[in-house]
């Protein structure tokens, strides 16, 4: 679906959704081929109102990470005031102009969805006739809560921030929107429980992996190497594997640095970097938990 490993800072004093972002604590974003993420956070909402034009950008999904928020929402003969809970979703296509008055604290991740990625994306969720995405009520979406706020978690040594791992994740995301929001037909979606990954497919996947340790993969070239939708392959390396994609590239990050502390006389930092690792503190840090000591006792425990 895409490589979405770009992070950058928004630093407009308006930004591309109409809000105003002086005051905004935490202001970031994920670009990715035909989708956009966001995380915004502030104490109190900009006072500004927000405001978009009608444009044929697609779709906005926004998410609350918590209660307390507010928003009058301005349509042309009338208005509604919305209150939010943690993991309450509104979505909207950027067709309409918008306006709203916002209130309250501000803490939300937001998905912006083109027009030309719901068809891709639809493909990877094995559903078939979705051309639009709908709002369902104001219903929480707690699993929408939990994979978006995955993908813009603090870094942490449990967490390996690949673009393999942020990838994964859109992924994920993509077939959950569809899934829920598509207008696809009901009993369109082509569900195929306890398929699993061919020997000579896993041993492809782990070979790409080997030969690109760094993580700059996409689940879309792992899921055409095996003649799978990303949604399929997905399922079916979990139940194959009994791991994700980015927690099997870990391993295979593991498993050659340790071929590379047998066996060759790099240095623990070239080892890092050869892996795929950021740097040696990080390299240490991921093969002490994984193997259990560190690689330099590694290294002195096979030598002696």
């Amino acid at each position: 679906m895409t490589n979405a490993s770009s992070i950058t800072a928004v630093s407009a004093f308006r930004d591309s959704l109409g809000c105003s972002v002086s005051q905004l604590e935490d202001d970031r974003r994920i670009d990715g081929a035909g989708m956009t993420f966001y995380r915004k956070k502030a104490a109190a909402a900009p006072s500004e109102q927000v405001s978009t034009p009608a444009t044929n950008r697609g779709y906005l999904i926004g998410l609350s990470q918590a209660g307390g928020h507010r928003r009058r929402i301005f349509r042309e003969h009338h208005s509604s005031v919305h209150d939010f809970s943690e993991n309450a979703v509104y979505l909207r296509s950027f067709q309409d102009a918008y306006r709203a008055d916002l209130e309250g604290s501000f803490d939300f991740v937001l998905l912006e969805i083109g027009q030309s990625a719901i068809e891709r994306m639809a493909y990877g969720a094995d559903l078939s006739g979705v051309s639009e995405l709908l709002a369902r009520g104001e219903e929480p979406d707690p699993v929408l809560g939990g994979l978006m706020g995955a993908l813009f978690a603090t870094t942490g040594d449990n967490v390996e921030r690949s673009a393999l791992f942020v990838d994964q994740l859109s992924v994920a995301i993509g077939i959950h929107v569809m899934q829920r929001y598509g207008n696809a037909r009901q009993g369109a979606a082509r569900v195929m429980r306890g398929r699993r990954i061919s020997p000579r497919c896993l041993s492809t996947v782990r070979e790409m992996m080997r030969s690109r340790l760094e993580g700059d993969l996409a689940i879309a070239e792992l899921a055409d190497a095996c003649n799978l939708s990303e949604g399929a392959f997905l399922r079916a390396f979990r139940e194959t594997v009994g791991k994700t994609p980015s927690q099997f590239l870990l391993q295979q990050r593991v498993e050659r640095a340790r071929d590379l502390l047998d066996a060759s006389p790099l240095s623990i930092s070239e080892i890092a970097t050869a892996c795929g690792f950021a740097d040696q503190s990080h390299f240490t840090r991921v093969f002490s938990r994984v193997v259990g000591t560190s690689p330099g006792a590694w290294r002195r425990s096979r030598s002696s």
